[in-house]
């Protein structure tokens, strides 16, 4: 159905490159979730506006291979640094939390209309660690004195919020790929419909 591709994509382009120089994850991991998208887009309009938007991934998936690469080179590019560099992660964020809530959002969706509540609570609460996460990282990032000073707390703080969603992400997604499969396909999956009122758990 696409959750499959979805997952693994899921894992190379946001997991793997928490590390920096396992960055050139991304170049498999997003179009992977593009294929997921794409397959997940005539079950709900909202996948298919997260589909058009996943295409955005594409050229920072490129820009960030390179920059892992040249990391495990040992060979510094001048537009792997300083102000152009900056400006990636910035429009990098921006994107990120974009897409992750058309994602969640569109996860809410669906399972909605199959009466999956749990997971569609799932799907909002995750929707809530991510505006956590990038609300404190935004804040982070803000070029003031006394924000720089104490910059070093939120290190801690922002590895936990960005692991727990990123796993809460992972197994949500896992958890649509065990229970939501399209009709007359492997009934071992059991896939719910709004009469059966499954919740999936």
């Amino acid at each position: 159905m696409g959750f499959g591709w979805l997952l693994v994509g899921y894992f190379f382009a946001n997991v793997m490159s928490l590390y920096s120089p396992l960055s050139f994850a991304m170049l498999a991991g997003y179009p992977m979730m593009i294929m997921g998208l794409w397959r997940l887009a005539p079950y709900h309009t909202r996948f298919r506006y997260a589909f058009y938007g996943s295409f955005v991934s594409l050229p920072f998936a490129i820009y960030f291979s390179i920059y892992a690469f040249s990391q495990l080179a040992f060979q510094e590019l001048s537009i792997l640094s300083g102000g152009f560099l900056s400006a990636m992660e910035w429009c990098y964020f921006g994107f990120s939390l974009l897409f992750h809530a058309m994602l969640l959002y569109a996860i809410a969706g669906l399972t909605a209309e199959l009466g999956l509540v749990a997971l569609q609570g799932n799907a909002w609460r995750n929707l809530i660690f991510v505006g956590l996460y990038y609300l404190v990282d935004g804040f982070a990032r803000l070029p003031i004195s006394w924000v720089n000073t104490f910059r070093g707390y939120f290190s801690l703080v922002l590895i936990l919020l960005r692991l727990s969603f990123l796993l809460l992400n992972l197994y949500l997604i896992y958890k649509c790929y065990r229970h939501i499969c399209p009709e007359g396909e492997d009934q071992s999956y059991n896939r719910p419909n709004k009469s059966s009122n499954k919740k999936g758990e």
